[in-house]
């Protein structure tokens, strides 16, 4: 099931491929794993396009995903050291994740995150809005959720702005507006959740958003919150 949290030992095995990405980077290195040690994960050293060896700065943060046989399982990690294995294979030596994330296609997990937004509509003739505060519901590396007083159309477009998001400091993208649902407060008082996709984010963006979603959901899954 996609967003379900397992153990990296139940998933990770040796021979098993990889990609990586570096933290603040859009570009994707393949690897495989060659080793799982008691405090590291011994992996094929990446090479770039030019097949020069990448060799990230110490206790650099990854972006790491296993291929699995019909998904991939998303972890984050921490450089420690290049080696060679055997005396004969160039790897990096990078610490085990304890949990990993299964998830399918280009589908991302979605955890609530009650924080202040700013939101701009584009109507369908082109013009802005005044800008709206108010309240987001959740997020996930392809888009937000958030309150508003009045329905809006599904397939205009939408500025949004996020202060002190973590990771990022303040996100500012556009979006498309992708659903308007009507939500009653009591027999009388309703407001519209809207869900928005984000346009135009880069991968290094988008991993630092799925690093914040991924850390909220183990945290809730520690407490004992099961998040909708």
């Amino acid at each position: 099931m996609a967003g379900e949290i397992l153990k990296a030992k139940q998933v990770l095995k040796i021979g098993q491929r990889m990609e990586f990405y570096l933290e603040g980077s859009d570009e994707r290195y393949t690897s495989r794993i060659e080793d799982i040690q008691r405090d590291s994960l011994v992996v094929d050293m990446p090479l770039n396009k030019k097949r020069v060896p990448i060799i990230p700065a110490a206790r650099e943060r990854l972006y790491g995903l296993a291929v699995g046989d019909k998904c991939r399982y998303r972890f984050f990690s921490t450089f420690q050291k290049t080696g060679n294995l055997e005396g004969r294979i160039p790897v990096w030596y990078i610490t085990v994740p304890d949990t990993v994330e299964r998830h399918q296609n280009r589908q991302f997990v979605r955890v609530r995150a009650n924080l202040p937004i700013r939101v701009r509509l584009v109507d369908k003739e082109g013009k802005i809005g005044e800008p709206i505060e108010t309240r987001m519901i959740d997020i996930s590396g392809s888009g937000v959720s958030f309150v508003l007083s009045k329905e809006i159309p599904t397939g205009i477009q939408a500025g949004i702005e996020i202060d002190n998001l973590p990771g990022i400091g303040t996100l500012d993208v556009m979006c498309d507006v992708a659903r308007c649902n009507r939500v009653m407060l009591d027999e009388e008082r309703s407001v519209y959740h809207v869900g928005v996709k984000f346009k135009h984010l880069s991968r290094a963006v988008t991993n630092t958003i799925v690093r914040y979603t991924f850390t909220v959901q183990r945290l809730a899954i520690a407490k004992g919150i099961t998040e909708p």
